[in-house]
């Protein structure tokens, strides 16, 4: 008994030296909370004090989560105090929430302002529903009542990028604008292949560009159907992270022929009528240029018997000198001449009259530049550019020799006067104002009555033209696009929606809305004979808003 007590005794005490001489482990917890709210702080800050604009604030955050997550790493394996086995596990357990995170979901695109839009990976993705859909409508009559004598353009067709001039304003249309009481009416709605582009409607035939898989595709179809009459492929596909796949131009409608500029440089005419190819040029692959970062996305000009597009950058290996556009015979299509010595970016060429003369105005990288349209000589260059050396708003002619212009990435908008004489050998290109207020990203503006209206970072805002100052900012809407319908906005949101507000300096006033089509949308609507064309990466549609309309 005497030798138990003993032994209990020794091992009691073992055991309490044992215990003491094992220190005792202490979460270091002030240190990772300090990191935390160092990274908050500094991400606050760089929120207000730093970022521009919208898209380089989301880029703040994005900083700022990266440097609180690799801060909380280092003080969690380092500095935490607890015990390897601890910091392992921690380890292995974030490693597994963010396997388990991404074989869940998927990013399916990437908002405006750069956010991610995730989707349940079981889910099909765009493309895959557009391609179930084009698979069961093969098996069906693709009967339709459009007319296949001829086209000819009328003043209530669309035939080109935001309307005949290219500024967004709908002419010899009326519309109804009680949705309320009279809401518009769906025509047809359907699945489509991937891109950013617009339709061209010319009579009872509506144009567009999509990606189709691995084919590039022009499409022809019935506007008021929505069948398919007649498609033409280039085995190509271009596609980026950001912006995702397919073509970003809209088809150009001239003389019988549609003109196309795919994303990869691939310049076609077809013929409206039947889809033949008539001729088709890579302009990338001919001229030895690379390609720009989110593809070719300016929409092919007509001008006379020349058909007028943006080039692509040239190569490091090649001694080219930089030309940023290129004119081509519109029946041909043989290079007639090439101007400009800066690098392209994504506004469309758009030909205005200034100082009472034919103007050829291209909007590229560095800023803005005015050319002869017969022989593109370059006559003058007015610097606008940002960070990001993005230009693809169209800018905009508000007087016989002033041109209003934004630009988003902080760049802001403005206001230049062209002074030509005869006297002069170079025109005097004077600034009028500039603001940071309408900051046109990849939208562009409308004007009207001495103001203009467009999207700053999502926001619609007005400005006085005359002052630069801003009138009123109101209404979220995205990086979404808008036309002018008499005295009203339309506007198509990024979600999809489409609304009408008040063309109003005095006030912000939303007259109706509606949700036309799902999904992520940047392209442009388009209006011909009273009927609205929507569409985006996923599905298009159109509506019949006439005046006329029961």
């Amino acid at each position: 008994m005497g030798g138990s007590e003993s032994e209990d005794q020794s091992v009691k005490v073992s055991d309490q030296v044992s215990s003491e001489s094992i220190p005792t482990r202490k979460l270091r917890w002030k240190w990772g909370l300090a990191i935390l709210f160092a990274g908050i702080g500094f991400t606050i800050y760089q929120w207000f004090q730093l970022a521009p604009d919208r898209t380089y604030q989301v880029f703040a955050v994005y900083g700022g989560i990266r440097n609180i997550f690799i801060g909380l790493l280092i003080w969690w394996m380092l500095i935490s105090g607890v015990s390897w086995k601890a910091r392992f596990k921690g380890l292995l357990g974030t490693i597994l929430f963010f396997v388990l995170f991404f074989s869940l979901l998927r990013v399916e695109s990437f908002e405006g302002d750069m956010v991610p839009r995730f989707q349940f990976r079981f889910l099909p993705t765009a493309e895959q529903r557009a391609e179930k859909y084009f698979e069961q409508a093969a098996k069906m009559p693709q009967e339709s009542n459009a007319d296949s004598s001829t086209l000819e353009v009328s003043p209530e067709d669309w035939p080109a990028y935001r309307g005949v001039d290219r500024d967004g304003i709908v002419r010899d249309q009326k519309i109804r604008t009680d949705w309320d009481v009279r809401p518009p009416e769906l025509l047809w709605k359907h699945p489509v292949g991937s891109g950013w582009g617009s339709f061209a409607i010319i009579g009872d035939r509506a144009f567009t560009q999509e990606q189709r898989g691995e084919k590039e595709t022009v499409v022809c179809y019935d506007a008021l159907s929505g069948k398919q009459i007649w498609t033409h492929h280039d085995y190509v596909r271009f596609t980026e992270v950001l912006g995702g796949p397919g073509p970003r131009a809209t088809p150009t409608f001239y003389d019988g022929m549609i003109y196309s500029m795919g994303a990869t440089g691939i310049l076609n005419c077809l013929n409206a009528i039947t889809g033949e190819l008539v001729w088709s040029k890579d302009l990338l692959e001919e001229e030895k240029l690379d390609n720009l970062q989110w593809a070719m996305s300016g929409s092919p000009l007509i001008w006379e018997d020349l058909v007028i597009v943006n080039q692509g950058i040239p190569q490091e290996t090649s001694k080219v000198n930089p030309r940023s556009v290129v004119a081509l015979d519109r029946l041909t299509g043989d290079k007639v001449w090439s101007g400009g010595k800066h690098k392209s970016s994504y506004s469309s060429p758009q030909l205005s009259i200034l100082n009472e003369e034919p103007r050829l105005l291209i909007f590229h990288s560095k800023g803005l530049e005015g050319f002869t349209p017969q022989e593109g000589k370059s006559l003058w260059f007015f610097p606008w550019t940002n960070q990001a050396g993005v230009n693809a708003a169209q800018p905009i002619v508000i007087e016989p020799s002033s041109i209003f212009l934004g630009a988003g990435y902080g760049a802001g908008s403005a206001r230049i006067t062209i002074r030509e004489s005869e006297q002069q050998a170079e025109p005097d290109v004077i600034e009028d104002w500039k603001s940071k207020s309408l900051k046109l990203k990849f939208n562009s503006a409308v004007v009207r009555d001495g103001f203009v209206y467009g999207l700053d970072e999502g926001i619609l805002t007005c400005l006085n033209l005359e002052t630069g100052k801003r009138a009123w900012k109101r209404g979220r809407y995205g990086y979404g696009q808008m036309i002018l319908v008499n005295d009203n906005l339309l506007i198509l949101a990024e979600d999809g929606r489409v609304e009408l507000v008040k063309a109003d300096p005095k006030k912000y006033t939303q007259i109706a809305t509606f949700q036309a089509i799902q999904g992520q949308t940047w392209n442009h609507p388009a209006l011909a004979q009273g009927k609205l064309f929507v569409r985006n990466s996923e599905e298009a549609a159109c509506y019949d808003i006439s005046d006329a309309a029961k």
